[in-house]
């Protein structure tokens, strides 16, 4: 899952969207492999996704690979409220992979 939960944020809509759309990778699964990237991306004023790459690897390829694609695959994004300045927004979230 994504980190996050709380209070009804943008942010926090943000991450559920994400959460919604994550896969956990097949064979990764069949590894057991588990771990937390983080991911750094940008999008504009309509939540489209601009860019998206790795910021810091989980050790596992198969995880930073679905981690990195999230954020399109997510996209439209939320729209960030109107107090959150400049054309694009650029966010660093943690995408949690874990095997219960």
């Amino acid at each position: 899952q994504i980190a996050g939960s709380g209070p009804d944020t943008w942010e926090n809509r943000v991450l559920a969207q994400l959460n919604r759309h994550r896969r956990y990778p097949a064979g990764a699964i069949a590894r057991r492999e588990q771990g937390v990237p983080y991911i750094r991306f940008v999008m504009d004023r309509t939540g489209k996704v601009l860019l998206s790459r790795l910021e810091r690897s989980s050790g596992f390829p198969d995880l930073d690979r679905e981690a990195v694609a999230l954020p399109r695959r997510a996209s439209p994004l939320p729209k960030p409220p109107d107090d959150k300045a400049g054309d694009t927004l650029e966010l660093v979230v943690p995408v949690e992979f874990f095997l219960s």
